[in-house]
């Protein structure tokens, strides 16, 4: 039932995708990645290619992956009001802040923090005040949330969030972003308190006089220490570099159209 679901709703997405290209009224995009690494044995891969389509009000995002085209998420978004928009289909579940950074463009590092898990089902979400609301309602019964709130003080942004699911699995997070010493930077962090206290920590600073190149480190809590530096050598390509303690480096190209 849930891959017939599944297989209905990519099918009215490639069908809403075609009148969209015949009307010019779709926006196309992607992106692509190759890696090196360097450690026992020099490696070569090409971790993600993704395509993304989107419409009026509709996704549908692929990656690439051993030859087979997988569905990201394939969901068509409903405004009820000005403030609360419904998302039907397959979807990010909210449950922290990792959801994106498998894609290179959405993620300053090589490597990803951790997994985040796609679903099909019904998602609300809204926001007012600083407060922001994201609730999820999928098969058997299974249903996730996140509650956020957003404050700026002193040059500083910054949102933090409380995440649960029907799984009894419970998450905060906090994102900030800013400048220190006229240096800007940005720090993301989760903390699962359902899982012995696992936890992640990354930041990332771009100095002006750096023209496009930055800084990465990260540590999480099986004490493993990343960083790195990266080049934004154009507005679609990107190259960046992670090392870590255990003496393997990575070195990324990635495109972006």
């Amino acid at each position: 039932m849930k891959n017939s679901i599944r297989n209905l709703i990519i099918a009215l997405a490639l069908v809403g995708g075609m009148f969209g290209i015949v009307n010019a009224q779709v926006a196309v995009s992607g992106e692509f990645s190759s890696d090196v690494t360097f450690g026992d044995a020099t490696a070569f891969s090409s971790p993600y290619t993704g395509l993304n389509i989107s419409g009026d009000g509709w996704e549908l995002s692929t990656n690439l992956s051993d030859g087979n085209v997988n569905v990201e998420e394939a969901k068509y978004n409903f405004a009820i009001s000005d403030a609360i928009t419904a998302t039907f289909g397959s979807q990010a579940e909210p449950y922290g802040i990792a959801w994106g950074s498998h894609r290179p463009s959405g993620n300053s590092f090589v490597s990803a923090p951790r997994d985040h898990s796609i679903s099909t089902g019904v998602g609300i979400s809204t926001s007012a005040y600083g407060v922001g609301v994201n609730a999820f309602y999928g098969d058997d019964n299974y249903y996730a949330a996140r509650v956020s709130y957003d404050v700026s003080a002193f040059g500083i942004n910054s949102t933090v969030g409380l995440s649960v699911n029907s799984s009894d699995a419970q998450l905060i997070d906090v994102s900030t972003e800013g400048s220190a010493l006229s240096i800007p930077y940005e720090s993301s962090f989760e903390y699962d308190l359902a899982n012995d206290g696992a936890y992640w920590l990354r930041g990332a600073v771009t100095p002006d006089f750096a023209k496009g190149a930055y800084g990465i480190i990260g540590y999480n809590s099986d004490e493993e220490v990343t960083y790195g530096i990266g080049y934004n050598a154009s507005d679609n390509f990107k190259v960046s570099t992670e090392l870590s303690g255990d003496g393997d480096s990575v070195i990324r190209f990635s495109y972006s159209f």
